[in-house]
């Protein structure tokens, strides 16, 4: 019996000891897997290779991993997609990952700022942008500093993508002065050069540059990205030379990216180079080898312009002219797709090109009001002045009369304010909407200048009343204008009709900006987010779109046809824009367009 209980003590120690060992071992494992993981993402712009290595690696131990490093493998595999060009296939990755309820918040969302990313690659700014205004609102709120670096980094790369470099610069900077380390301090730098350049913002020395290929030792892509706008800068002030002698030592790095963006820029620009120096054969190897890597990505600059380079080459041989003639045609198509893609990703970037002349029509078209402000100012100014002396002569008299005054004032603003604006939206009636509209008119009429009209009004908004009641409808409209409001430009005309009818009247604006602008709004109303009415529903409208050049000048015709246009919408299953058609018996009238908008 004692040796019984003996073998039986025995039994339990081994097998708390084979409990205790197992325990440890998988520990260790557990702990080897996320060094791993930790080590892939450090280096998996810096070091491609090595981290497709431990990527293979990490995907043999699989059956060791636990859910959340299962979860952070998969967003590496994901982002190596990304990484390659194959966003697509990369997004069911990162959408398992944002829709698995037990995934941790960190993994949730770099794998939401890389589907950012992915949308700016794919050239999806519309979806890219809801993902971004909800960055931005939740930003400020971030308390983790990598987090919220990451948040500026991503806002900053978005920016630069879609062409509007101001902000792009704006938020490079915060990044930068947020005292960044190591890549993330890469990044700021790279971005800061990238628009600088674009801006025009960036000085004829090297001091900025090597500082920011300094703090990018470690990021092989960053680093080279800023040396191809550095070379950018110098084939812009005609220096070839140094192009050649800045960029040539560091091809094999740039190979080894294994990054189709980064190459087709570096050989380009040396491309580019070689062709001012008149070295034909080098700079038409060159662009050869550009077009044949950015075969999946030919809407690029570089490679654009390595088309149209190849073309030049075999123009200037005269025995080669069949072959230029067939560049030409890619380089013209190609270029003809680029021009069309920056005109659907930021209108606000054309209407920049022409803010000199916005702002001389705003003040044209503002010179009545301007007028009735100035005589307003005189009254005042002879008013206080009365009141001055008044003061000095009846004392008491004079704070019944300041009262007075300023109730009347009171009373006066309130007048004009219901006079001039509707009182639910806060844009102008239809009474002053006609005025100011037929002064617009007549300005644009004299001046040889574009008007374009565009009317809508929300789809089966009564049901919305109906369901809803009239508070939830009141707070559709406002913010339907708050949506529109924020895309247009200072001297654009905004009025509501009345119920749910608007109309947007533009100034020195052709048919086509018209037509973006309007999609622009569509869009935006679209994408309004009706719960915080404390109902769910959804906000459309339908559009109707004419100009001066269909309609004439006559505010009746353009309202008339505008709105045929949005009743044609409304028929073809409304949530769409419809252009005015002139009808065959009609002739439209010729008129200027220097001042259509083109890039």
């Amino acid at each position: 019996m004692i040796n019984k209980n003996r073998a039986n003590n025995l039994y339990l120690v081994l097998f708390l000891l084979l409990f205790h060992f197992t325990k440890s071992a998988s520990a260790s494992i557990t702990r080897n897997i996320d060094l791993l993981l930790e080590t892939a993402n450090k280096i998996r712009t810096s070091d491609p290779s090595k981290f497709e290595r431990l990527l293979t690696e990490l995907e043999e131990k699989s059956t060791q991993l636990t859910k959340q490093q299962s979860y952070y493998l998969n967003y590496l595999k994901a982002y190596k997609l990304t990484f390659n060009g194959k966003g697509q296939e990369a997004l069911p990755l990162f959408q398992n990952i944002l829709v698995a309820s037990d995934a941790n918040l960190s993994i949730k969302f770099r794998a939401r700022l890389t589907i950012i990313n992915i949308f700016a690659i794919e050239q999806n700014w519309t979806e890219g942008l809801s993902y971004l205004s909800i960055l931005l609102e939740e930003l400020p709120n971030i308390k983790d500093l990598e987090t919220h670096l990451n948040g500026l980094t991503v806002t900053a790369i978005f920016y630069n993508q879609l062409g509007q470099y101001t902000l792009g610069l704006k938020y490079a900077e915060q990044l930068f002065n947020s005292d960044p380390k190591n890549r993330t301090a890469c990044f700021a730098a790279t971005m800061i050069i990238e628009s600088k350049l674009h801006l025009n913002q960036l000085e004829n020395n090297d001091i900025e540059i090597k500082k920011a290929i300094s703090l990018c030792e470690d990021e092989a892509i960053a680093a080279n990205f800023i040396r191809s706008y550095s070379a950018k800068f110098s084939l812009t002030n005609n220096k070839p030379e140094e192009v050649i002698k800045f960029l040539t030592p560091h091809l094999a790095q740039v190979n080894a990216t294994q990054y189709p963006r980064l190459i087709v820029e570096i050989y380009t620009s040396l491309a580019e180079a070689y062709w001012l120096q008149g070295n034909l054969i080098k700079a038409e190897e060159l662009a050869l080898e550009s077009v044949r890597i950015g075969e999946k990505i030919k809407t690029t600059q570089a490679v654009i312009k390595a088309y149209k380079l190849l073309y030049k080459v075999a123009k200037k041989r005269s025995n080669h002219q069949e072959v230029a003639l067939q560049y030409y045609e890619t380089y013209a198509q190609l270029d003809k797709t680029y021009i069309n893609e920056t005109q659907a990703k930021h209108l606000a970037f054309q209407l920049a090109e022409h803010q000199a002349f916005e702002q001389e029509s705003q003040i044209k078209l503002l010179n009545e009001q301007n007028n009735a402000l100035a005589a307003e100012q005189a009254l005042a100014k002879t008013q206080a002045n009365n009141r001055k002396l008044i003061i000095l002569s009846l004392g008491l008299i004079i704070i019944v009369f300041a009262f007075l005054g300023m109730r009347f004032w009171r009373t006066h603003k309130r007048v004009r304010q219901l006079a001039e604006y509707d009182p639910l939206t806060g844009i102008y009636n239809r009474g002053h909407f006609t005025q100011v509209t037929n002064s617009a008119l007549k300005y644009c009429q004299n001046a040889k200048q574009d008007l374009s009209l565009i009317m809508f009004d929300l789809d089966h908004f009564k049901k919305v009343n109906d369901i809803f009641g009239h508070a939830c409808g009141d707070w559709a409209l406002k913010e339907t204008i708050k949506a529109c409001k924020g895309i247009g430009r200072q001297n654009d005309i905004f009025a509501r009709l009345g119920g749910e009818e608007f109309c947007l009247v533009l100034p020195s604006c052709n048919i086509d900006a018209a037509m973006l602008r309007a999609e622009a709004c569509r869009a935006a109303i679209e994408a309004i987010i009706t719960e915080e009415s404390g109902h769910d529903f959804s906000i459309t409208a339908s559009f109707g779109v004419t100009d001066v050049k269909r309609s004439g000048f006559t505010l009746d015709k353009l309202l008339a046809d505008a709105d045929m246009a949005a009743y044609t919408s409304k028929n073809a299953g409304r949530n769409r824009i419809t252009m005015f058609e002139i009808p065959q018996t009609e002739k439209p009238k010729k008129l200027d367009n220097s001042w259509d908008y083109e890039t």
